[in-house]
Parts: C-alpha cells; sequence; structure tokens
C-alpha cells in the first residue's frame, strides 16, 4: 500500500495520540481500531463519513455508522464486500491485517441501541 504525505500525518497524529491516550497500551483492540480509522481516514473518507461527525464535503457513499446499524452488517459481511469489485468503489487491495483493523473500527460504530435485542 502506497502512503501519500497527508495519510502518514494523519498516521503519526493518529499513533500520537493513541501513545499519548494510553489507548493501544490499555487496550489491544482499542489500537487496532485506531489502525482501522487511520486506514479509513487515508483511503475511504473522501467518499464516506467515517466517523460519528460528519466532516465538510459531499459523501458519494453511506457513513459508516449507517452501514454499522444496517441489520445485514457483520464481520463476515464486511469481509466479503471489501473483497468484492463494486461499480461505485474503488477496488481496494487491504492486506487481511488492514481488512480487519477496517471491519473492526466499522463494528465498533454500532450503536448501543441497535446492538439491544
Amino acid at each position: 500500500m502506497t502512503v501519500s504525505r497527508p495519510a502518514a500525518c494523519a498516521a503519526l497524529l493518529a499513533g500520537l495520540l493513541a501513545v499519548g491516550t494510553g489507548a493501544a497500551a490499555a487496550d489491544p483492540d482499542e489500537g487496532h481500531r485506531l489502525r482501522g480509522w487511520t486506514i479509513a481516514t487515508q483511503l475511504c473518507s473522501p467518499c464516506h463519513v467515517i466517523g460519528r461527525v460528519p466532516q465538510a464535503g459531499d459523501a458519494m457513499g453511506p457513513s459508516f455508522v449507517r452501514i454499522a446499524n444496517m441489520p445485514s452488517t457483520t464481520g463476515l459481511a464486511l469481509n466479503v464486500f471489501l473483497q468484492s469489485h463494486h461499480q461505485r468503489m474503488p477496488s481496494l487491495r487491504l492486506d487481511r491485517d488492514e481488512m480487519d483493523a477496517v471491519i473492526d473500527y466499522i463494528l465498533s460504530l454500532k450503536e448501543a441501541e441497535a446492538i439491544r435485542p
């Protein structure tokens, strides 16, 4: 995966935030989700709102919160989706760990109300 200068800066900032807050050391899963957020920021944010707060600009694709809260969204469904070609989405070439990190990040956005039976 080729990383641009702005993407490298975002990754560095994310890493510093994780170290500064102790998130990565306290919870390895949180560090993995943070890596997913970093990858999503680099690759997905031009077309999707990737966090809970909308950013400026026009999002062409559904927000990650909306995706996370779809009844059909599971880790397996996201795994299959990310490995499939879609007309309106670029083909991403993520390694296994990158894909797992993005999936973990998306699933972490699932609303508490949506999780309850």
